[in-house]
């Protein structure tokens, strides 16, 4: 599933672990926005994103899963 632009998305990522995440733009591979809620792992402390930090993921690790709007 490609997600769209200005969708907030609960995310299930392969590595980077379960979060909520706003998508600003998508290319081919990638996806990018910001982490709404929870936090993204990572295996270096200093790349560990929290709600409100941007973030870029790779499509083919993520699950997108559309959170409805209100």
């Amino acid at each position: 599933m490609t997600p769209e632009i200005n969708r907030i998305y609960n995310v299930n990522h392969s590595r980077k672990g379960k979060f909520t995440m706003r998508v600003d733009s998508v290319t081919v591979d990638w996806a990018h926005g910001q982490v709404v809620d929870g936090t993204a792992k990572a295996m270096m402390n200093y790349n560990v994103k929290e709600a409100g930090d941007p973030i870029t993921v790779r499509l083919s690790h993520c699950q997108f899963t559309p959170i409805p709007s209100e």
